[in-house]
């Protein structure tokens, strides 16, 4: 930016005290000089152009929309498009290939045995999943039999009576 036009601008400027008026818009395109080149600005205005002629601007004709539009809907995925044309059997991934044909036990080297035990199938992972799910209920059913069932049939006694169902939620 041309600091001449900062500094006519700052000694051009009206005191506070003054009277505004509207502005008008300026007609006349400036030029100035951005790293050497020559740059034009033109006012925004919607009244008039950049010609000092009011000819009038030529109107565009106005955009019609075509006549018909085709939509196509591409039923399934791709994969299973190509299930139906018989190309996905040449083209499995490796990890389907792998686990259609599993090794022997005997033809396993060590390494394998021993991630197979870990987490196989029927590996350690798959049963501490089970006997995890398991001991929830066994939990739960434990805690019954011992709060509810053993009391009743006088097995022993707890420190207090059970709250009667109009004073469970009044607290203690």
């Amino acid at each position: 930016m041309n600091t001449n036009i900062l500094q006519t601008l700052a000694s051009n400027a009206p005191p506070s005290s003054s009277i505004r008026t509207p502005l008008k818009p300026s007609t006349t395109a400036t030029t100035n000089t951005y790293r050497g080149r020559p740059i034009r600005l033109r006012p925004i205005s919607s009244t008039s152009g950049s010609s000092s002629n009011d000819a009038p601007q030529p109107v565009p004709p106005p955009i019609t929309p075509p006549d018909t539009v085709e939509i196509r809907f591409r039923r399934g995925s791709r994969r299973q498009r190509q299930r139906r044309e018989g190309r996905g059997r040449e083209k499995q991934p490796l990890e389907t290939q792998a686990s259609a044909t599993p090794k022997k036990w005997e033809d396993m080297s060590l390494s394998e045995k021993a991630m197979d035990l870990y987490m196989g199938e029927k590996g350690l992972l798959f049963w501490l999943n089970k006997f995890a799910y398991a001991s929830i209920f066994i939990t739960i059913g434990a805690w019954i039999l011992f709060r509810f069932v053993g009391p009743s049939l006088n097995l022993y006694q707890l420190d207090a009576a059970p709250l009667s169902p109009s004073n469970m939620f009044k607290g203690s």
